[in-house]
């Protein structure tokens, strides 16, 4: 008999065979889909999210919540401190002006992807863009964080032709233009200013000092910064809205939970712009701040990402614990903060350099970093970080030694009169004794800070009380001054180190970030000329006169850069980076199965 012959047997059997192939192929291809975007992340926050107004936002949890609901037009990405596009199509240089209104100055060209939309089904354009810089430059809005970054802003012209085409324009150099343009979080004009209070008024008004001050009593401009700040635009999901990859369902003190939008337009071109890949379909922000219940956590696989504050002593216990070990990783990443005693300068305690150096000498450094931080971190002299090429390494680094503290307060006029083991003088004809208060966060490795600071203080006569607050209260403490000392972490990103926001005296809290109410007209001359000198050599040079000084007058009191431990779950693809938070939690997918 002739095997070539299909008889029905055949055919019908060749007919199985390919419908169970045809089969298994879709079920491989639905397993691979669903390896490769997990259903949930979970991730730990130390701090409730309060604000999701990317404009108002300072908080650390509200800030990397927000920044997968919102986009900048570029991003860092994971293995690279250069920036990267996001919205945009590529990175654009500088191209000097020749000619009209802004010649002799900088310009930017920048495109935005055809495909970026936003949830209305609009394109996101450089109006959006407009629109948001009138945010960081509006007169009655608290949107000054950016400011420092972008005062040099003269201008942005729009494409009449294509409106994803847009110029910006600065008025001379500054070392941190551009990524403070790429990395600004766009807001959709038509959504937060739906009544066109802003749309009508040139982006030049806001930059204008003068005109800025007419703004400032314009109705509609007051109108709207009364909207802008409604609770709404901080926490309801219908009212928050982006062009990122997610979008906000809850919202409460527990944590955050976001959810993928359906057909989201970055995902048709995110194997082209990998800024654009989000797996998950659901990112779980839990808040947990008990380090004993974030452990159990762990052992429940409750938690798939613990970055943040965790106490090494924790940290490294839990690596040596078997049932996790095996679950989890366990990473030390380069520090990417310093840790601080931040001081009010306005408070009488604090005014004298004399006190803050005594306090600079009453901390144990090596007990914090052997013993708090597990040896985890380094002593640093001043704001930036000493793997910088800037880093003023030659700096005497502040010792413990209680007997320069007692005889740095006696030069100040502080001393034992009554013999009760803490220091007094007599201030306004009143005997005064030098009790200071401490803010300090409910984290185990700040109130262990906390407790040897106050008993080495009591060594030199000072009565240091720990008063232990939220990290969402002591922000707005610290920023309105009512404060005398906190304990802080200060996140300093990638690249060039910016002094202005946290020294500058333009930048005193609440307008910027200069929580210490410092003011110095020498250091601010020379953080102005930081940000204009384009000579690699010559900034550096003026990056440790800027230290020299701080190290001198002591806004704040600089305790050690920690590296950063970070904990993730071993069935993901982790994407961690030095980069703050340490993850990329959108880019998590589910390993292949073996």
């Amino acid at each position: 008999m002739n095997s070539s012959i299909l008889t029905p047997r055949r055919i019908f059997i060749a007919v199985a065979i390919l419908a169970l192939l045809l089969m298994l192929r879709e079920c491989f291809k639905n397993r691979g889909s669903k390896v490769a975007a997990p259903d949930q992340v979970i991730v730990r926050f130390d701090a409730a999210a309060s604000n999701l107004n990317p404009i108002l936002a300072t908080q650390g949890s509200d800030i990397y919540a927000c920044a997968r609901i919102f986009q900048t037009l570029g991003d860092l990405y994971p293995s690279s401190e250069s920036l990267q596009p996001t919205l945009i199509k590529k990175i654009p240089t500088a191209r000097p002006v020749s000619s009209g209104p802004h010649a002799g100055q900088l310009a930017y060209d920048f495109e935005i992807l055809p495909e970026a939309m936003w949830d209305n089904g609009t394109p996101v354009t450089g109006k959006d863009m407009a629109f948001t810089m009138k945010l960081v430059f509006h007169p009655l809005l608290a949107s000054k964080a950016y400011l420092s970054y972008l005062k040099d802003l003269s201008g942005i012209d729009i494409d009449p032709s294509n409106p994803k085409k847009f110029t910006v324009y600065f008025r001379q150099y500054y070392m941190l233009a551009l990524e403070s343009m790429c990395q600004t979080p766009i807001l959709p004009m038509y959504h937060y200013d739906s009544a066109n209070r802003l749309t009508n008024i040139p982006i030049e008004d806001f930059i204008d000092t003068i005109k800025l001050k007419a703004l400032a009593t314009d109705a509609g401009v007051k109108t709207f910064s009364d909207e802008f700040n409604q609770a709404k635009f901080t926490n309801d999901p219908a009212s928050i809205v982006g062009s990122g990859a997610y979008k906000l369902q809850q919202m409460n003190d527990q944590g955050v939970i976001l959810v993928k939008k359906e057909n989201w337009w970055g995902d048709k071109i995110a194997d082209k712009h990998p800024n654009l890949v989000a797996y998950p379909k659901r990112l779980v922000y839990k808040v947990v701040k008990d380090e004993n219940v974030l452990e159990n956590m762990l052992k429940k696989g409750e938690l798939d990402i613990v970055a943040g504050s965790i106490s090494f002593t924790k940290f490294l216990e839990m690596k040596n614990n078997d049932s996790l070990k095996t679950r989890y990783n366990f990473d030390v990443l380069p520090p990417m903060q310093y840790n601080r005693v931040l001081t009010n300068l306005t408070k009488p305690n604090l005014k004298d350099v004399k006190v803050r150096r005594a306090l600079a000498h009453i901390i144990d450094y090596d007990h914090f970093i052997k013993n708090i931080r597990s040896g985890m971190a380094v002593r640093t002299v001043g704001p930036i970080l000493p793997s910088k090429r800037f880093y003023a390494k030659n700096l005497k680094l502040y010792d413990f030694n209680i007997q320069k503290a007692k005889d740095l307060l006696a030069e100040a006029g502080w001393k034992d009169s009554n013999n009760d083991g803490i220091v007094d003088k007599m201030v306004d004809g009143k005997n005064v004794k030098l009790v200071i208060e401490v803010l300090v966060p409910p984290i185990r490795a700040n109130q262990q800070y906390a407790e040897s600071f106050t008993e080495t203080a009591r060594l030199a006569g000072i009565e240091i009380k720990s008063v232990e607050t939220d990290l969402t209260a002591i922000g707005p403490l610290t920023r309105s001054g009512n404060f005398e000392i906190a304990f802080l972490g200060n996140v300093v990103m990638p690249g060039l180190t910016e002094l202005s926001q946290k020294y500058h005296s333009k930048y005193l809290s609440p307008i910027g970030d200069n929580r210490a109410r410092y003011i110095n007209p020498t250091l601010d001359s020379i953080i102005d000329r930081i940000g204009a000198e384009p000579d690699d050599a010559k900034r550096d040079a003026l990056y440790l006169d800027a230290q020299q000084i701080l190290h001198d007058d002591l806004p704040e009191i600089f305790l050690f850069a920690p590296n950063q431990p970070i904990v993730t779950a071993k069935k993901f693809d982790a994407v961690v980076s030095p980069n703050r938070p340490g993850y990329y939690e959108h880019f998590f997918k589910l390993k292949a199965a073996n």
